[in-house]
């Protein structure tokens, strides 16, 4: 009873996803804030339209979604990626800033999108597109957890990724086993070539960093005990003056004379002959506070008449005294 109607509905080989959308970059996005605006430019994942997802389910697709985006007036330019989420409006999708740059697109620009199957990734290599790379401590383990990010790579793709709040940019120069290949649940070798600007060191120049340094010449002695002179230096304004009235100055000290002073004082030199021997502490000889008090009342008494003593008049007073 069926038959001829299943031969109806089912027949004919299922047709493969591919769409055409108007793509944008992630500030167009109506529904993005900082944080999905980073995650989608720093990641190689689009926001499709939630009728791509509608025609996805109802065909015989392998999972994870892996997509080829080309553009309409260039075939030849493509590249692949991933899906973040079906939020976009219908009739279009939002791609990374580095997509945008890679495929030449302009905001509201046509692309083709389809559905592809990629090889699991064995070997892949970068290239930094700037020295800032060389400031990372471990650029492994920097990239790995950065390339979670992504679900796929081309080769000749140059992918952004943030890193300390820093855009880092790498060229994907090659990768194994095909130009294109899957990156998620996979066990790949990452290589790392020199970054774009880098320059190595001359010979003439490791040289001269690994040679000693010359030492600072050094003070003569001139002698134990003894200190070098001073070097006279120039003193501004150093007349005598002259003031208005005529009169001259009552002293010659002023600020500038004493710092003058000071700079004139002679330069300490090190005695570098020093040879250790005995020190010496010399101690007060304290004698006992009776004792002393004792030898000043007999100083007193040999003084005797002959001290003055002060204040030791009979005065005078204006009242006659009783």
């Amino acid at each position: 009873m069926f038959d001829g109607l299943g031969g109806i509905l089912f027949s004919g080989p299922v047709r493969p996803f591919d769409m055409q959308l108007r793509c944008f970059s992630a500030p167009f996005f109506g529904r993005a804030d900082s944080d999905k605006i980073n995650e989608l430019n720093h990641g190689g994942k689009i926001l499709l339209p939630p009728s791509a997802l509608d025609l996805l389910v109802r065909l015989n697709i392998e999972y994870p979604m892996m997509f080829r985006v080309s553009c309409i007036n260039e075939p030849l330019r493509f590249t692949h990626c991933g899906v973040l989420e079906f939020l976009a409006e219908e009739g279009r999708c939002y791609l990374p800033s580095w997509m945008m740059r890679q495929l030449h697109l302009s905001e509201g620009d046509c692309v083709r999108i389809t559905y592809t199957s990629l090889p699991s990734a064995t070997y892949a290599k970068f290239k930094p597109q700037s020295t800032d790379f060389l400031s990372i401590s471990n650029p492994r383990a920097m990239l790995e957890v950065e390339l979670r990010k992504f679900a796929c790579l081309t080769k000749g793709d140059v992918i952004a990724v943030q890193y300390n709040e820093q855009l880092l940019e790498f060229l994907v120069m090659e990768v194994k086993p095909g130009n294109a290949v899957a990156i998620i649940e996979c066990d790949m070798n990452v290589e790392f070539d020199a970054p774009e600007g880098y320059v190595e060191p001359s010979s003439s120049a490791a040289s001269s960093a690994t040679t000693k340094p010359i030492a600072p010449p050094r003070v003569p002695s001139v002698g134990k005990g003894l200190v070098a002179p001073a070097d006279k230096k120039f003193a501004a304004f150093g007349g005598s003056g002259h003031r208005l009235d005529g009169k001259t100055r009552s002293s010659q000290s002023s600020l500038s004379e004493l710092a003058d002073s000071e700079s004139k004082l002679p330069q300490l030199v090190v005695e570098t002959d020093y040879k250790p021997g005995s020190l010496t502490f010399v101690r007060y000889d304290y004698k006992n506070r009776s004792l002393m008090e004792k030898e000043l009342d007999k100083a007193k008494s040999k003084g005797g008449a002959g001290n003055a003593t002060p204040f030791g008049g009979l005065g005078q007073t204006i009242r006659e005294r009783r």
